[in-house]
Order: structure tokens, then C-alpha cells, then sequence
């Protein structure tokens, strides 16, 4: 990757984001993989089901940790605030490691899929048994993103999208074998193939950050500079809670699933259908990172909002044009190996749901720029507006429409994150204005 020019412009942004959004573009065909296997397996629509209830509850144990990746980007200046962030990561995942094995082990887990969410029954020991096989999960995906931030704010975004290739290349071999094999739930197979995968990816990760360990990092920075405690846990909880409350969005709508019409149908089709809308939004996951490092003034902020713009628009049309046309046929049928019956239920929930991909772009590009300037408490507040904007959208959906429950999950969905993007534009608006101008901008 060359160096960031002195002004910037799109060329330069696009070669800085294809890497990452490679990354989690792969990422993204993970979910689609994992749920054509499972559906391709015995008792297919009963652990595509568990599946979707059990990776909720995975993704809400690790979202604490997602942050960290913004955490290297934004704070591994020199070797003091690297090993503070390293020594908060083994903190942080030890904890969250020991609440997914309780999990496992105690009534707890009865509870919270039985009772709280309210799966149906049959649905308790496939997820139990999937869940047990993630149990590595949080902490594999802790490290890969703390070294991956560190690669981002070095400028070996090429690397970071090596690391997903080594992730996606293991989590394939243990699919393969596990078929072959026979013997194993799809539900758990795809839980170990998970667990396998991200530890692969961040072995790899570790590999590839050891030149700048051993180079930019060795070097301690000025004693004026250290990350204190405070200073870390400032920036840091805000990003925590932002992902912790948007990772319960996952729960509520599985709780909402559960009670609506067609609860069984609706639980089987959601995940694959969440699993074709983060295969369009994850490109722009990887933008906020992006914005991170390579926002400086008012000139490069007008250039990243432009490129976020136009690229989230394209992939928006994208999705619309799979939800109206043969293709989401090609998709939910050929594609993901869904019954004729989810395949019809499909086309209008994914039509809901065509402007996400747009509004990704636009968060990650409104979070970058409040990073940027250590402002992550709107972040926090506008992720709980779209929390509460979802559970009342599907809780008025449930009581007022007879719809079946991914129909009004969709909407909800769509409606929280619409209602997120308007809130952060209100504050990117104040906070853009600390910005340093520019004297002159290339036409």
C-alpha cells in the first residue's frame, strides 16, 4: 500500500478499502455457506433454526470485544498503548470466555432460549450443543481484531484481508470433512467449523503483525502520550455498549420470531435471509476504519462521504434488483437449498430490507468521523435509539398485523437502522466542524 497522498482522493480511498471490504466481504459468504450446508443436511429446517438462535447469542457474548479493532486503529501509537491494549483484550476475553462456558454448563442456557426468548423446544439441544462448539469464539475473534486494527493503522490493509482467507479456507475443510464424515448435526457442524475457523485467523493474524511488533511498536512513545487507564476505558466502553446493545437487536428478534405467525418457517429463513443483508452491508463495516485513518480535514471528509454515498447506492440497487427479479428465486432456492415454501416467503421480506445496505455506508462513514475525533458517546446513543426503535416495531407489529414473523422482522430491521443513520447525521453535522479546513481542493 503506498502512502496517503497529500490530498486525498478516490483512487486512493478505493485501493485503502478493497482489502477490508474483501475481508468482510468473505466474512459475509461465510453465513450464506454455512446455511446452504446445513439446509443441504438432515432435519435441515430444524437446524438451520437452532443455528440462527444460537449464533444470536454468540455474536451478543463477543460483542464487547468487536470494538477492538477499532481500539488498534485508532490508539496502538508505540509499544505503551499496544501492550495496555493487549493486556485489556486478555482481560476483557477471559471474562467473556468464562460467561459462554457458564452458559453452557447451567440451567441458564434453558432459560434464556426457553424461556426468555422462547424457541420452541425442539430447538434446545441442537443450539446447546452448536453453542458448546463456539465456545472459542470470543477470544479468537478478540485477538484476530486487536491485530488487525494494529495492520489497518500501518497500512497493510492487503494483510488483514489474508487473514479472512485463512479463516474462510479452514472453516471450509472442517464443512467438507463433516459431511463426508457424517454423524454430526448440521447445527453443530457449522458451530465448530466457526470455531476453527476464526482461530485460524487469528494465528494468522498474529504472523502477519509481528514486523510492526518488532518495528513501529517497539518503539515506546513520548511519556506524554501513554494510554492511561482512564483514557482507554473513556474511548472504549462507549464502542462496548454500542455493540452490546445493538447485538441484543439479534435476541429480540428471535423472541419476536418466536411468537409471531409461522414461528418454525420464520426462524428457518431468518438467518439466511440476514445472512444474504450482511453480504451486501458488510462492505461497508470495514468503511468506518477507513474513515479512521485516512480523515484529516475538511477535503478528505467530502471525499469519503462521496465514495461511502455512491458505493452504498449501487449496492442498495443491487439488492432490490435480487428481491423483485428471478435472482431471489436463484438465491433462497438454488443457492441456500431452502424448501419451495421458505423460497415464496422470501422476496418481499428482502425488498424491506434494500436500503440497509446503503445505510451501512452511511453509519460506518457518520462513526468513523465521531472516532476520529473521540467522540463515541453519540455512537452509544444512537445504537440505543435503534434498539428501541426495533422492539417497538416488532412489538407493534405483533400485536396489530397478521404477518408472518420475518416479514415484520424485516421491517423492524430496516426501520432501526434508517431511524440510526438520521441520528448520527445530526451529530457527524457539530462535529464535522472541528475539522481543519483546507486552502485549496483539486477539482
Amino acid at each position: 500500500m503506498p502512502d496517503r497522498p497529500a490530498i486525498l482522493t478516490q483512487r486512493y480511498i478505493l485501493r485503502f478499502w478493497a482489502p477490508l471490504a474483501v475481508m468482510w466481504l468473505m466474512m459475509a459468504i461465510e453465513q450464506p455457506v454455512l446455511a446452504a450446508v446445513i439446509a443441504r443436511m438432515s432435519d435441515a429446517t430444524l437446524n438451520l433454526a437452532a443455528f440462527g438462535v444460537t449464533f444470536a447469542l454468540a455474536l451478543l457474548i463477543e460483542s464487547p470485544i468487536i470494538m477492538l479493532l477499532v481500539a488498534g486503529t485508532a490508539l496502538a501509537k508505540g509499544r505503551q498503548s499496544y501492550n495496555r491494549l493487549l493486556v485489556f483484550t486478555i482481560i476483557l476475553t477471559g471474562a467473556l470466555s468464562g460467561l459462554h462456558l457458564l452458559l453452557v454448563l447451567t440451567p441458564a442456557y434453558d432459560w434464556i432460549i426457553g424461556r426468555l426468548i422462547g424457541a420452541p423446544p425442539e430447538l434446545m439441544e441442537p443450539s446447546r450443543q452448536a453453542f458448546f462448539f463456539m465456545l472459542p469464539w470470543t477470544a479468537a475473534v478478540a485477538f484476530r481484531r486487536l491485530w488487525q486494527g494494529v495492520m489497518i493503522r500501518h497500512g497493510k490493509t492487503d494483510q488483514v484481508s489474508l487473514t479472512t482467507v485463512a479463516r474462510l479456507l479452514v472453516t471450509g475443510l472442517v464443512v467438507i470433512v463433516g459431511m463426508a464424515r457424517g454423524g454430526m448435526p448440521g447445527a453443530s457442524l457449522a458451530g465448530l467449523a466457526l470455531s476453527a475457523g476464526v482461530i485460524t485467523g487469528a494465528v494468522v493474524a498474529r504472523i502477519f503483525v509481528n514486523p510492526i511488533l518488532h518495528g513501529p511498536l517497539h518503539v515506546a512513545e513520548p511519556e506524554r502520550e501513554y494510554l492511561s487507564w482512564r483514557a482507554l476505558l473513556d474511548f472504549y466502553i462507549p464502542l462496548a455498549l454500542t455493540n452490546m446493545i445493538n447485538f441484543l437487536g439479534r435476541p429480540l428478534l428471535t423472541l419476536g420470531l418466536s411468537r409471531a405467525l409461522l414461528p418454525l418457517e420464520s426462524l428457518a429463513l431468518w438467518p439466511v435471509l440476514m445472512s444474504l443483508a450482511f453480504l451486501f452491508r458488510s462492505l461497508g463495516f470495514g468503511y468506518q476504519e477507513v474513515v479512521v485513518a485516512l480523515l484529516r480535514d475538511e477535503h478528505s471528509l467530502h471525499m469519503l462521504k462521496r465514495f461511502g454515498l455512491f458505493v452504498g447506492l449501487v449496492l442498495s440497487a443491487l439488492l432490490v434488483v435480487i428481491a423483485v427479479t428471478p435472482l431471489n428465486g436463484l438465491w433462497y432456492g438454488r443457492i441456500s437449498g431452502l424448501t419451495p415454501d421458505l423460497v415464496s416467503l422470501a422476496g418481499l421480506p428482502t425488498l424491506v430490507i434494500g436500503l440497509t445496505p446503503l445505510a451501512a455506508f452511511l453509519i460506518a462513514s457518520q462513526r468513523g468521523i465521531l472516532v476520529h475525533l473521540h467522540r463515541t458517546r453519540p455512537i452509544t446513543a444512537a445504537v440505543a435509539i435503534n434498539l428501541t426503535v426495533l422492539a417497538l416495531t416488532m412489538w407493534l407489529g405483533m400485536q396489530t398485523l397478521a404477518l408472518p414473523g420475518v416479514l415484520i422482522a424485516s421491517a423492524a430491521f430496516a426501520l432501526s437502522i434508517i431511524t440510526e443513520t438520521l441520528f448520527l447525521s445530526t451529530q457527524t453535522r457539530t462535529a464535522s466542524a472541528r475539522l481543519a479546513p483546507v486552502e485549496t481542493i483539486p477539482a
